[in-house]
C-alpha cells in the first residue's frame, strides 16, 4: 500500500443510532458515485435505498435478511428491488457509530464481483486507517 492515503468520510444521513457516510479513498468514492448515479437515472430507486438508509441508522445494530443482511468479511447489503448497497461498521474516536458506504450495483449478474470489491475497500480501509499517516476527514 502507498504511503499517505487520504480517507474521506461523507455524511448523507445521520440517525438516531448511527451516522451513514459514503468512503472515499484517495478521492474515489464508489459508494456517492453510485448513489449520484442513482439519483440522476433512477429518482424512485434512490429514494427507495435512501428510505431503508434512514430506517436502519436507527438501530445500533440491524440485520435483517430482507432488507439489510451479511454477506462476508464484515459487509453487509442493504437491499433494494434489483439494486444493493454495500456498508460496514466502524467507530471512530468522538464521531456517533458509522455505517461506512463503500460501493454499490445492480442485484444479479456482477453482484459477486460488487461483493468482492466492497470486501477488498473494507480492508484497505482498515489497513489504511491504521497507519500514522494516513489523513482521515469526516465530513
Amino acid at each position: 500500500m502507498k504511503s499517505a492515503l487520504e480517507i474521506i468520510l461523507r455524511t448523507i444521513h445521520l440517525g438516531d443510532a448511527r451516522q451513514v457516510v459514503t468512503l472515499g479513498i484517495d478521492g474515489k468514492d464508489f459508494a456517492r458515485d453510485f448513489l449520484l448515479d442513482l439519483l440522476k437515472h433512477d429518482r424512485n430507486r434512490f429514494e427507495s435505498i435512501r428510505t431503508r438508509i434512514r430506517a436502519i441508522s436507527n438501530h445500533p445494530h440491524y440485520e435483517n435478511k430482507l432488507t439489510f443482511r451479511h454477506v462476508g468479511e464484515g459487509v453487509f447489503e442493504f437491499k433494494r428491488p434489483g439494486i444493493r448497497l454495500y456498508a460496514f461498521y466502524d467507530e471512530i474516536d468522538d464521531h456517533r457509530a458509522l455505517i461506512l458506504c463503500i460501493n454499490g450495483g445492480l442485484k444479479g449478474k456482477g453482484q459477486s464481483k460488487d461483493i468482492r470489491h466492497a470486501q477488498s475497500l473494507k480492508s484497505v480501509y482498515f489497513q489504511a486507517k491504521s497507519r500514522s499517516d494516513t489523513v482521515l476527514k469526516i465530513e
